[in-house]
């Protein structure tokens, strides 16, 4: 097995970590947050809330994921024989399998769940969570160089800075009434088309910064 092929293989299974560490979540925060909002346990209070769920777990998932791989799989991908090229496509790889794997799982629930219970129809929805994807993903690739970088000191900023916005939009949700204030805010800002292309562009400029920096990367023992 050549230096590419090993990277992918071993991609795709860190990729299949991420996506069901954000399906188990998802399921788990929907009964969470319908008890914070004081709903019913009934299908049409908590089907809809799964797509959403979705797309927020996932997001962080993959930040909090996608800048470990880059500070510490980065190089013991490098131990296995592969070339710095090797290990950024794998990188890439990864991001591209959690983000279409959650894609199909969003569409596929949207196409299931009756539209008149979803506050947000499946195609407007799943782009969104395109756009969101690309914006976490690429800034997992920068996060990730910055704390093999700088170790411990730019993890604990990076940590604190999360934790903040974190604590911010969840001091919000529940000062006002749970998630159906989150989703009035995003809705308010929603332009997909914008979203979708700052998202891309976003993350091929994140990826090219992180390559500029995996191509110099040293293994350390």
């Amino acid at each position: 097995m050549n230096g590419l092929a090993r990277s992918l293989k071993y991609a795709g299974f860190r990729a299949a970590r991420v996506i069901g560490v954000c399906l188990l979540m998802a399921v788990g925060f929907i009964f969470y947050f319908a008890f914070l909002d004081g709903a019913r346990f009934t299908l049409q209070n908590l089907l809809p809330r799964f797509p959403f769920m979705l797309l927020f777990i996932g997001n962080l998932m993959f930040m909090i994921y996608g800048m470990l791989d880059v500070a510490t799989y980065t190089q013991l991908t490098l131990t296995y024989g592969c070339t710095r090229k090797n290990a950024m496509i794998s990188t890439v790889f990864i991001h591209f399998v959690q983000i279409v794997a959650l894609e199909l799982i969003m569409a596929a629930a949207c196409a299931l769940i009756p539209a008149a219970w979803m506050p947000l129809d499946g195609t407007t929805l799943c782009f969104l969570a395109l756009a969101l994807f690309l914006l976490g993903c690429g800034l997992a690739l920068v996060t990730g160089v910055l704390i093999h970088r700088f170790g411990k000191a730019a993890y604990i900023v990076v940590v604190i800075i999360a934790s903040l916005g974190g604590g911010v939009v969840g001091g919000l949700v529940g000062f006002h009434g749970g998630t159906t204030f989150l989703m009035d805010f995003v809705m308010d800002l929603l332009n997909i088309p914008l979203l979708v292309t700052v998202g891309v562009i976003w993350y091929a400029v994140m990826a090219v910064i992180c390559w500029l920096c995996t191509r110099k990367i040293e293994v350390r023992v």
